[in-house]
């Protein structure tokens, strides 16, 4: 009897049942076999995360949570379907969750001694840290939700890609736009937590490398002592000054949603509130951006955020490399090519992308945007870059410690 196609699709429907069946409970060392036709795409979460829980407000306003990305990268196996027919694979992402207590660098040993092809790890910055150092060199790893810039410091020219964009390439394109606009005199409200503090710093960083300034930091707290009003009212907070634009970090966003039309100079609001810099929007209106986020919001019933679509263009990587290898005739490992200067991403965001040798970071572009409007993208025009403008936003080679490789 001829093994026809609707053979082939059973197969791959049996194969894929399995694998989710198998990782419903703990990895055990056949787990995640797939047939040789497949790449397997491992998404790792943990079980409990603290970033994944709904917290509310002292004055019982919700703020805002961080929902699972994982029907981000489900939709880029999704569109990659046909890619895969043509390339005679069939790409597949499995969901694993960790125990509390589970060291990721186990599971990503186990996934690696079954054929894996990458993962992506929507896990604390701890956790990335292990997997960086402990992680097998020859499973792609990637990080699609901490910004923190010393992570990638601290994790050198390992299996680890971060395509989430830093703090400081963030706040480079804010910098940019407010400096192309001649709003250059800055005041900025910082918040108590230690990410707060971040933003703040980076964005002092990016005013001064763009020529802008700030006039005062002024810290704020979350409270309803009467005894510390000068902290809590955002008229106190923003008089005695001049300045040309009001800049608050509040990775929160208790406070920040407080500030537009409250400061005592009519002034426009950036940073945490307002003008925000994002990885992705789900108003953008250009570059395929539209297409995009119809897809994701028919299978996924909700708009596309940052963090789905770092999940999205994860797998669009694992996708575009294959197909590298298979235009090369090669069979170069799946970290070892990322990193290639010549790989090129189409990321809908008006420039290619590329890992930065030194340090893994995704060049990207970043969405200046409101709540319902992409105001802008950076790069801005006439900020300029020797190599690639894309450098033009976060830490270049020489202000790593990874350093030009």
């Amino acid at each position: 009897m001829t093994d026809g196609a609707p053979g082939r699709a059973a197969r791959l429907v049996l194969a894929a049942a399995s694998l989710l069946a198998a990782l419903a409970g703990p990895a055990s060392p056949q787990s995640l076999a797939a047939a040789p036709q497949d790449r397997v795409i491992l998404f790792v979460e943990r079980q409990d995360d603290p970033w994944r829980q709904t917290l509310s407000a002292h004055d019982g306003v919700m703020r805002p949570s961080h929902r699972s990305p994982f029907p981000g990268a489900e939709l880029a196996a999704k569109d990659g379907r046909a890619a895969g027919r043509a390339l005679g694979l069939a790409f597949k992402v499995v969901r694993r969750t960790l125990r509390a207590d589970e060291p990721v660098e186990q599971a990503l040993a186990s996934a690696a001694d079954q054929g894996v092809a990458a993962a992506i790890l929507d896990l604390p910055g701890s956790d990335l840290l292990a997997a960086a150092a402990s992680g097998p060199p020859s499973l792609a790893l990637f990080n699609v939700r901490d910004p923190d810039d010393q992570l990638r410091a601290d994790a050198c020219r390992g299996a680890l890609f971060h395509v989430v964009p830093t703090v400081s390439m963030r706040t480079d394109a804010l910098a940019q736009f407010l400096v192309r606009r001649n709003w250059k005199k800055i005041l900025a409200l910082e918040g108590p937590e230690p990410e707060d503090k971040a933003f703040s710093a980076a964005m002092k960083a990016s005013a001064r490398k763009f020529g802008a300034r700030i006039v005062d930091t002024r810290p704020f707290a979350i409270t309803n002592d009467p005894r510390r009003r000068e902290q809590v009212n955002v008229g106190l907070l923003t008089g005695s000054e001049d300045y040309d634009v009001v800049f608050v970090a509040d990775v929160v966003g208790e406070f920040a949603r407080m500030i537009p039309y409250r400061t005592v100079l009519p002034r426009p609001v950036a940073g945490s509130e307002g003008l925000r810099p994002l990885a992705w929007h789900p108003s953008a209106e250009r570059n395929g951006a539209p297409q995009l986020n119809r897809r994701f919001e028919r299978d996924a019933g909700r708009p596309m955020e940052e963090e789905d679509w770092a999940a999205w263009a994860a797998v669009r990587a694992v996708i575009d490399a294959e197909f590298r290898n298979a235009r090369d005739g090669a069979a170069s490992p799946l970290p070892k090519l990322l990193a290639r200067a010549d790989m090129t991403l189409e990321l809908y965001k008006a420039y290619p992308g590329s890992f930065r040798p030194w340090d893994h970071q995704l060049r990207q572009a970043i969405f200046l945007a409101t709540s319902n409007a992409v105001t802008d993208i950076a790069p801005i025009e006439g900020f300029l870059h020797e190599t690639n403008i894309l450098d033009t936003l976060g830490r270049a080679a020489n202000q790593s410690p990874c350093g030009a490789p």
